[in-house]
């Protein structure tokens, strides 16, 4: 593959924010929305520093300088607050990959990053919220011969946000997963297991959403048979628990022990199509409240689908319905649909749009902190992003990037009173950028 195409989809797949993504053999994840600077190294064995036998040093740098039309996500109608907003972020790592693309039994990637946003408008409405940092840092270790292998990694990521309404406090969020799994592979690598046990801590600095604080724990077990080489039959078992730090509050978040059992098919279906098809069983055994039910709110979905129609190119399209925990309720129920495509033109630009709708059903929802009684709520969400990069070297590249964001819900100012969040907004942001990676 032409190494400028792999450094724009390396790039395409380091942006911090939450999406919707496609899991499967030869997928990987498909980051949905715009793709800012990365926060890690793009890991091309032909850039980086030797700093040792066997130990590469990559270091990147990147700046944005864009306009923002809706920092606070006013309501659809309303006169929003919009702003210049510049970005720069800063990254470092190592790994043990060599030129040559070998590595040792024992393969390690340490990363650390930095990112600084700056809302430029005179508007007084965005004082206190103007400078925001963001560090990431990530660890991983993986070890192997034979029918056996071990590994261990660890992400952290602070992620700060305006606010739904000037004069409150900005939204602040560390998150930190952490994951040890085995993994065996006997009889020349037909059958496959993997054990994995995550953690997940996600803190809000965020007063009023202290609430969400919580520890996820999740036991996963995936075996797969491949009845053709590239070609498995999966069957994937997942327990978790989850409990909330604050339950000495009136009206605190329940606990839950999600368990979700599924199987499926994927691989190659072509020499240039790859797919996932899995379905099965979910529920999630919330201790106190609304908790999931019927038949759909069981039922676990998902196909996606990766075309490469020639070596510079990739479509992915997926649809996955599932159910999720809420900061803002006790859950959701998820229906997802998601597209990216990433094409290399003229040998130097490489493109990258993508989009994803979900459908949010919330349970357990409340409009205020004085409801007795949990309201509905649906939300109809879409994301859109897109990047138009110039390589000038392998590792410098110049560009242009768009972000949109839209919501539209049931719940209406008049219904969810002047303190609540806004529910319909329209947000869009567009940047011109420069960055290296090496």
């Amino acid at each position: 593959m032409n190494r400028r195409l792999a450094l724009c989809i390396a790039l395409a797949g380091l942006s911090v924010p939450g999406l919707a993504y496609a899991q499967g053999a030869g997928q990987g994840e498909v980051t949905i929305g715009y793709q800012g600077l990365p926060s890690k190294p793009s890991g091309e064995s032909q850039t980086g520093v030797q700093v040792s036998e066997g130990v590469l040093l990559h270091v990147g740098a990147g700046a944005e300088a864009g306009y923002d039309t809706n920092v606070f996500y006013q309501e659809t109608g309303s006169a929003p607050v919009g702003s210049q907003i510049y970005r720069v972020g800063l990254f470092t790592g190592l790994s043990n990959a060599s030129r040559t693309g070998a590595v040792s039994r024992l393969t390690f990637d340490a990363r650390a990053g930095i990112t600084y946003r700056r809302y430029q408008s005179d508007d007084v409405a965005l004082n206190g919220y103007r400078n925001a940092w963001m560090p990431t840092a990530g660890l991983a270790l993986s070890t192997g011969s034979g029918q056996f292998g071990f590994g261990l990694a660890d992400t952290f990521a602070r992620i700060e946000d305006p606010p739904y309404a000037s004069g409150q406090a900005a939204i602040v969020r560390d998150n930190n997963q952490a994951s040890v799994e085995g993994r065996w592979s006997p009889g020349g690598g037909r059958l496959t297991g993997t054990l994995r046990y995550t953690n997940m801590i996600d803190v809000f600095e965020t007063p009023e959403l202290k609430k969400a604080n919580s520890d996820t724990n999740l036991l996963m077990l995936d075996g797969a048979w491949k009845w053709l080489p590239k070609t498995a039959i999966f069957v994937n078992l997942q327990q978790g628990y989850v409990f909330y730090f604050q339950q000495d509050i009136p009206d605190p978040k329940s606990s839950s022990f999600p368990l979700r059992a599924t199987l499926g098919l994927r691989g190659l279906l072509t020499e240039k199509t790859s797919a996932i098809l899995s379905v099965g069983y979910v529920n999630g055994f919330y201790s106190n409240g609304a908790s999931t039910s019927g038949f759909l709110g069981s039922t676990y979905a998902e196909l996606a689908f990766t075309v490469r129609p020639t070596m510079l190119s990739r479509v992915v399209l997926g649809y996955r319905h599932d159910f999720a925990n809420s900061v803002i309720s006790s859950f959701s129920y998820n229906d997802t649909a998601y597209v990216s495509y990433v094409q290399q033109i003229a040998g130097r630009l490489a493109l990258d749009l993508s989009g994803r709708y979900v459908h949010y059903d919330y349970q357990g929802y409340f409009i205020n902190a004085t409801d007795v009684a949990p309201s509905a709520r649906v939300d109809n969400f879409w994301q859109v992003g897109g990047t138009l990069d110039y390589f000038m070297r392998n590792w410098v590249y110049a560009g242009l990037g768009y972000a949109l964001f839209a919501n539209s819900s049931s719940i209406t100012p008049s219904m969810a009173g002047a303190a609540a969040p806004n529910a319909d907004y329209v947000k869009q942001q567009v940047f011109v950028r420069l960055g290296l990676t090496y």
